[in-house]
């Protein structure tokens, strides 16, 4: 009996362990010599559990290192399933006994941060890219001929197709266009809303399935007035219930992701629904345009093959038809099996052998490139950021220049690219936010958070992960620089002189901090005058979302003021109204319009209460008002990105209707 120990970083109901379970329970079927095993490196579902142990594999919860190793010595193979994440690598950076080692790469490999890098290839015995795609990398094609015959394969990851026989197409009267998956930008086209939306389809509706940020979704259709063509219908376990509603599979991804051999593609061309995709990652090798579905370059191409596929009932047949009989060729677990129990059985005509990470088992390491890395001495309090750095190779070589560099003009320039970061580089899987939860008290990781929290606009998470930064010894000057630029923005007139005073030490003669130092001395001497605002015994503020239409914005308006001008305590009251970005002469002009339209209803509200308008106000200023308010008044329509920032969330709430007496 050969015993091959699966070892995946989260053992859930996800594609690349779906294609572990399958491609073992396929392998057992084929050869009754194989038994297989799995370790999750995070605690693993317990729907997976029993889908693998349903699939004949066993599962192992090792309670510590010592146990996990010590299943890893009685095995006879190891098969790592790959994606990038910091407990992968700190599992492969980890002493482990003598193995036969095998890592299965279940990414395209070609975008950060879910790069097939050259340490990874030389670090298993044998590496197996997921899709045609990836095994033509440069990475792969630049190995010495010998080595890469004897060391490197391609199997596709593995559907079970029997989650998705006899398919029998459902009734509807809708055209339906199918998506199955992560519901996030980091995997999804960001146009997907718009560029579907856009086909002018009568009768259309986009079916999505899949877990991720749907309310940002249904917003954006809501903006185009389209909600009605989207259905979410969250996680679906039984997916062969709704393939058999899908007229269509539109599965445009983003340009970096890392999708290698997406099963739930393979799923639907067995099912005979023809794909529509764009050429981005592994996918541009699973559809043949024109043969087993569409391939788009551009979001009008996307919008024009779905309005194409709709006339032509005919076309979608032939490419459904062409689509199943391909996947019943290529794709599929009982395929892959046939294809990775014969590398089983060669490698276990070899010994196994010890490894360390960054050594090839393989070939010799003068003949690997030297990288900076290796020859620059990172502190130990930075090993988050150097392992982040390794896990990407030299895709991005902005990560390791922000970690490196002397030279000023390079760091600025690495930091600004960092700050555009890509959702998957920055919030994604594998991506930086990933590992800084892995590595907490990294203080480069922290910096390069910061980057892109400030970009998104979040400014006061930014200045949080620069003090951190600070904390954790990056201590380089252009953090403070950053610090007191978010302490600026933001008015931490506190934070920003502690900054400052760094700079002045480590960066005397630096220009910009000089004129910063000048504003601040500005701010400080200036002071919020309260007496413009005709404060009273009882101070209400509203913040109207002034971008609503007039007649329902002013409505409101009236409603409140009107409130207000007939309650007991007029003369006390003092209404104050936010503009936001509305200039205060024109919301002069609209409050008079309001005025007058109380008058015609015979409201003179001359003698009643007062009213002051305010702009936009720093965080001292509104640390001055807010002690004088009496509370905010609830709008129908209100504008929420002030009231994220004014931190006005302590202030006692009163409903319209509470005030009226």
């Amino acid at each position: 009996m050969i015993k091959v120990l699966h070892i995946i970083d989260f053992l859930c109901l996800g594609g690349a362990a779906r294609s572990m379970i399958a491609i073992s329970k396929y392998s057992s079927r084929l050869s009754e010599q194989l038994q297989h095993q799995v370790i999750s490196l995070k605690e693993a579902e317990s729907s997976a559990v029993k889908l693998a142990e349903l699939g004949g594999i066993k599962f192992f919860e090792p309670v510590d290192i010592i146990a996990r190793n010590q299943l890893i010595a009685e095995a006879d193979l190891v098969h790592v399933h790959y994606w990038n994440n910091p407990q992968m690598f700190s599992f492969l950076h980890s002493e482990l006994p003598p193995t036969r080692l095998i890592i299965w790469f279940h990414v395209s490999g070609d975008s950060a941060p879910q790069v097939i890098t050259r340490d990874l290839i030389n670090y298993a015995d044998f590496a197996i890219p997921c899709n045609p795609h990836s095994y033509d990398l440069p990475i792969v094609r630049q190995l010495a001929p010998e080595i890469r015959q004897k060391k490197v394969g391609m199997v596709y990851d593995a559907a079970d197709f029997e989650r998705v026989q006899n398919i029998q197409p459902k009734p509807h009267n809708t055209f339906n266009v199918g998506y199955m998956g992560a519901l996030a930008f980091s995997k999804m086209h960001s146009e997907y809303i718009s560029m579907s939306a856009r086909a002018n389809i009568p009768d259309v509706k986009f079916i999505l399935c899949g877990g991720g940020n749907i309310n940002l979704l249904q917003e954006q259709a809501s903006e185009l007035n389209s909600l009605v063509k989207f259905d979410f219908r969250g996680f679906v376990e039984d997916i062969s219930s709704v393939i058999s509603e899908f007229d269509v599979y539109g599965y445009p991804l983003c340009e970096d992701t890392y999708a290698a051999a997406e099963l739930n593609l393979q799923e639907v061309m067995y099912a005979g629904i023809p794909p529509i995709v764009f050429p981005h990652g592994g996918i541009k090798k699973l559809v043949i345009d024109n043969y087993t579905g569409l391939v788009v370059n551009s979001e009008l191409e996307y919008s024009q093959a779905l309005e194409y596929l709709y006339h032509n009932p005919q076309e979608r047949l032939r490419l459904g038809k062409n689509a199943k009989q391909y996947a019943e060729q290529i794709f599929g677990a009982e395929n892959a099996a046939k294809q990775l129990n014969p590398i089983y059985h060669r490698l276990m005509e070899t010994p196994k052998r010890t490894r360390q990470w960054s050594i090839p088992v393989d070939g010799s390491l003068l003949d690997e490139p030297i990288s900076l890395l290796d020859i620059v001495d990172i502190p130990a309090q930075f090993e988050g950021a150097k392992t982040f750095i390794e896990s990407i190779g030299d895709i991005a070589p902005q990560f390791i220049t922000s970690l490196t560099s002397e030279d000023i003009d390079q760091l600025f320039a690495a930091d600004e690219k960092i700050a555009h970061s890509s959702t998957l580089l920055g919030l994604g899987e594998g991506g930086v936010v990933q590992y800084v939860n892995y590595y907490p008290q990294d203080g480069y990781l922290r910096l390069w958070v910061g980057f892109i929290l400030e970009r998104q606009g979040k400014t006061s998470e930014a200045m949080g992960q620069f003090i951190n930064s600070i904390q954790f010894g990056c201590n380089h000057w252009r953090v403070f620089w950053y610090l007191a630029q978010a302490a600026e923005h933001l008015q931490e007139t506190s934070i920003l002189q502690q900054a400052l005073d760094k700079l002045s030490y480590f960066v005397p003669n630096f220009t910009p901090a000089q004129e910063m130092r000048e504003r601040l001395q500005t701010l400080l001497n200036s002071e919020f005058d309260l007496s413009n605002l005709n404060l009273k015994e009882i101070n209400y503020i509203i913040f109207p979302d002034w971008t609503q239409p007039e007649d329902e914005l002013g409505l409101e308006l009236q409603q409140v003021i009107q409130s207000l001008a007939t309650h007991p305590d007029n003369k006390k009251i003092t209404l104050i109204i936010h503009t936001g970005n509305m200039a205060v002469e024109d919301a002069e002009i609209f409050l008079s319009s309001v005025a007058m339209n109380l008058l015609m209803e015979d409201l003179d509200i001359t003698d009643t209460i007062n009213f002051s308008l305010v702009d936009t106000l720093g965080s001292m200023q509104w640390q001055s008002l807010l002690p004088r308010i009496y509370g905010r008044v609830i709008l129908s329509n209100e504008d929420k990105l002030t009231l994220a920032q004014a931190s006005v969330s302590k202030l006692k709430t009163y409903q319209l209707d509470s005030l009226i007496k």
